[in-house]
């Protein structure tokens, strides 16, 4: 499997193109989601401030308030993508709010990097399709530590 990320920041962003697409990879890899290892998987992804977050949120949600990630995908579930039968394979677009992580990790007295990583593949497997439980929470956990 080959894993293409291209990050576009609006806001000033402290990791690495290499880093975002080391976590794509290994996100997806554990997602052990069929038929993506013969595959050349693209997405997207963008650093963006409060009032862009918060914008995009409120026209795509409805949701008229800042949030950390959102994900917006090409499939609608992970039987949808281990069907799909062209080589290269667009997911789709993760947004993150650096800073509206920062502070939430910052008050919680978490580390701001794993906290960064981790809600980063909660937004990668939401474009593989998982829905909110035991196994995406998982995957997110063990990538937020194996990336700090």
């Amino acid at each position: 499997m080959k894993v293409i990320v291209d990050v576009n920041t609006v806001q000033k962003c402290k990791y690495s193109n290499k880093l975002f697409s080391q976590i794509a990879q290994e996100t997806i890899k554990m997602s052990k989601v069929s038929n993506c290892e013969n595959k050349e998987i693209t997405l997207s992804v963008a650093v963006v401030d409060e009032n862009e977050i918060k914008r995009i949120n409120k026209k795509l949600r409805k949701c008229d308030n800042v949030t950390d990630v959102l994900s917006i995908g090409d499939y609608s579930d992970q039987k949808d993508i281990s069907h799909e039968s062209k080589k290269e394979v667009f997911l789709g677009e993760v947004i993150l709010c650096y800073n509206y992580i920062e502070d939430g990790a910052q008050k919680n007295g978490d580390n701001v990097d794993k906290e960064f990583f981790t809600i980063y593949a909660h937004g990668i497997l939401h474009l593989l399709g998982f829905v909110h439980g035991k196994d995406m929470f998982r995957i997110q956990d063990i990538i937020g530590e194996m990336f700090i």
